[in-house]
């Protein structure tokens, strides 16, 4: 790993006509390693196992829970949709947060009515929060004019009988944070493939969820995926075949992490997980049988970004 360190204050990412806009809910979610990778071994030496992917002091992983603006202009897309404030769950760090997400989304210059679209990768708890906020004893759409997308197999799951079990461990949250959206006419069910806008196409990466999908941004000076729960952290760049234990088909996502990483590291296209700390975007290179993960520092520009001021 080369520049991979935390980048303090207020950043983003410049593709020319297109602006992609981190927005942190949480900065470092500290995670035990066998709670997602229960074969991830004890061996500790490789880059992926220092900062600021790794908490030494803790021995545990250090995760962001985050989302991203896409400005192209006149439009706003929203990538996913983080944990939400005031809702029940049952992991202590994502119960009943405070609303902070909303207040960095604000400092954007953007309006809650100036997004159009929202993009939900897939349909997990630290997803799809903040579609939704509390209105007295309901919950109403926190982007009450834009459509929401979500593919058809992954609605399809988490409306089963198999999904409603797999939400045990967390709270069920469909119904205070899906449901509405579905109920007002405001959730439309796409193709693993879709095109969203035309700078904004969803590319099909099932396995972590049937669903799931990565979202392929182009502006005109280049291209970022943002890479939702491809990886969840660096170690599966160093071991491309070790899947968490929360993927619905861990077979199938590993092979759906080859296929993306092998075609990232060809294309030299700069990849933007979800659970990446700061600066998160960066490029992956081959490393023997995995990979390292250059940070994209072409792409940061310093500063809050600010809607009105440059787009």
């Amino acid at each position: 790993m080369r520049d991979g360190g935390s980048r303090p204050g207020e950043f983003w990412f410049d593709l020319g006509d297109v602006a992609v806009v981190p927005l942190v809910e949480t900065a470092q979610l500290l995670i035990e390693p066998a709670e997602f990778f229960p074969d991830i071994g004890d061996d500790r030496s490789p880059w992926c196992f220092q900062q600021p992917w790794f908490d030494s002091a803790t021995g545990r992983l250090v995760y962001t829970i985050q989302s991203f603006l896409v400005s192209t202009g006149e439009t706003v897309v929203l990538v996913d949709a983080c944990v939400g404030a005031a809702k029940p769950r049952l992991r202590p760090e994502f119960d009943r947060q405070s609303d902070d997400w909303l207040r960095r989304f604000t400092a954007t210059g953007i309006t809650t009515a100036d997004v159009s679209a929202v993009v939900l990768t897939h349909l997990h708890v630290d997803h799809v929060g903040w579609a939704t906020r509390a209105d007295g004893a309901t919950w109403t759409p926190v982007f009450d004019r834009a459509r929401h997308y979500v593919t058809g197999p992954e609605f399809a799951y988490w409306t089963s009988t198999a999904g409603t079990a797999a939400m045990l461990r967390t709270g069920e949250y469909m119904a205070d944070s899906v449901r509405p959206l579905f109920e007002r006419g405001l959730l439309e069910l796409v193709e693993p493939g879709a095109e969203i806008h035309p700078r904004v196409r969803l590319v099909a990466a099932p396995g972590h969820t049937p669903g799931n999908v990565c979202v392929q941004i182009t502006g005109s000076s280049g291209e970022l995926l943002l890479a939702g729960d491809l990886l969840h952290h660096p170690v599966q760049l160093v071991r491309p075949d070790l899947s968490t234990r929360y993927c619905v088909d861990p077979e199938q996502a590993t092979q759906t992490r080859l296929d993306l990483l092998a075609h990232l590291a060809e294309s030299g296209t700069p990849l933007l997980p979800a659970h990446f700390p700061a600066p998160s975007a960066g490029r992956v290179v081959r490393d023997g049988a995995g990979y390292t993960f250059e940070a994209a520092s072409d792409l940061v520009r310093a500063g809050q970004f600010t809607w009105r001021g440059r787009w």
